[in-house]
């Protein structure tokens, strides 16, 4: 062998290692990628699922192409756009208002008073669209990046979320201490207990989204160190007795989505500790007993409010199970388990014609995910069927709902057999 050949098969092997090495090292970081609502146990098989183009990806999929499709065009926002007039506040600070509140007529200089049920259209919600519309589009693009293999949506979505945490021009302050505010209140001062936490829900699917861009390899290892850090110090406003007094207050389902955020933030700023403790806290509340049925007519009536107390205990029972934490069979007050309540929800979801239009408005559709986040939790297949028969909007979430359900059902199905 000359000389010259020899550094040619010495540099073609060269290449080869190091292409080798980093599909290994590519393979090693997307299993190491913490899961916030999909574990890697889920996702390499549903990803390879939808490459085989199996039958039960195809609508899914498609659904999911769509919504991606229609991301691609949308954004990137941040909440520097649009600031409330009249309010001196840094230009990086979330800021909203209650939706409930009105001026007082005796006292217009006064601070605004809630009037149940009726939202006020004048009120500052600028900051609060654009969170919603920039999670739902990470979440969307970061999913579809990864399970379709496409560039182009790991692209727009590594941009939207340099823009909304990460650019100094346009970033947001990890926090949301100014959320839910009062007008009028000592200069706008004075916030909705819980505020931060009920508007900072999105964020969990938006995490989740990430996770699925980080596992394509698309995204620049700085600003996703970068968005890491952004959520360790939303974590550490969100966690401490005294950073955030606001989201402390309010308890019942608020009490139990700000577990949700607290783990699902946890996850992602890789802060094993802080996870336990969420997880912990949780398990020490009891779960309050569910209203009595006072035939069926009592359960038609409470279903709306019911299906999103239970949404929230569903989100966090589903991301302390991927972490190796049974918080489905928690014992309630009434000795039973989140089981108990779902029973119940399960007889009006069945028949929801015969609510009023009234009820009907008031259950947010999507969340019945919550029905197949229970099936698979607690193994009851009735669950999921009923989730399958549900009206849904067709969005990427619950393409990927379905996607998880298709999985966990052809995984049964092999069991079986």
């Amino acid at each position: 062998m000359s000389a010259a050949t020899w550094r040619n098969s010495l540099q073609s092997l060269q290449v080869r290692s190091a292409a080798f090495i980093f599909v290994v090292a590519s393979l090693a970081r997307a299993a190491d990628t913490p899961t916030t609502l999909v574990s890697g146990d889920e996702a390499e098989p549903i990803h390879s699922a939808v490459i085989r183009q199996e039958a039960w990806t195809q609508d899914p999929v498609r659904r999911l192409r769509v919504d991606a499709e229609r991301r691609l065009k949308e954004g990137p926002w941040t909440v520097t756009a649009d600031r409330p007039k009249g309010i001196d506040l840094d230009p990086h600070e979330y800021y909203s208002e209650s939706p409930f509140y009105w001026p007082d007529a005796a006292n217009p200089a006064g601070s605004y008073l809630r009037r149940n049920g009726q939202m006020n259209p004048a009120l500052f919600a600028a900051n609060r669209a654009a969170l919603d519309a920039m999670c739902d589009a990470v979440f969307t693009l970061g999913t579809a990046a990864y399970l379709l293999d496409d560039a182009r949506y790991a692209s727009r979505a590594a941009r939207i979320v340099q823009t909304w945490f990460i650019l100094p021009r346009t970033r947001m302050e990890p926090n949301m201490q100014h959320a839910g505010t009062i007008p009028g209140s000592k200069g706008g001062a004075a916030s909705v207990p819980g505020g931060g936490v009920s508007e900072g829900r999105p964020l969990i699917r938006a995490i989740q989204g990430m996770e699925f861009l980080a596992k394509t390899e698309a995204w620049d290892p700085k600003d996703e160190a970068a968005t890491r850090k952004w959520f360790e110090e939303y974590l550490h406003w969100l966690t401490p007795a005294d950073a955030a007094p606001a989201n402390r207050r309010g308890g019942g389902d608020n009490s139990i989505w700000r577990a949700a955020l607290d783990a699902a933030a946890a996850t992602f700023a890789e802060d094993a500790a802080a996870q336990r403790r969420v997880f912990d806290s949780y398990r020490g509340r009891a779960f309050p007993r569910p209203p009595r049925a006072g035939g069926r007519g009592a359960a038609i009536l409470r279903a709306p409010v019911l299906a999103a107390s239970l949404e929230a205990r569903a989100t966090i029972c589903r991301i302390a199970q991927l972490h190796g934490v049974d918080l489905w069979s928690l014992p309630a007050r009434n000795d039973g388990t989140i089981a108990t309540p779902i029973d119940s929800l399960e007889a009006s979801l069945a028949d929801p014609k015969q609510w009023s239009k009234e009820q009907a408005a008031g259950f947010q559709s999507d969340g019945v995910y919550l029905m197949a986040f229970a099936g698979m939790g607690l193994n009851k297949p009735d669950y999921v069927a009923q989730f399958r028969k549900l009206e849904r909007p067709e969005n990427a979430w619950l393409a990927l709902v379905d996607l998880l359900v298709g999985r966990w059902e052809a995984a049964a199905h092999q069991t079986r057999h």
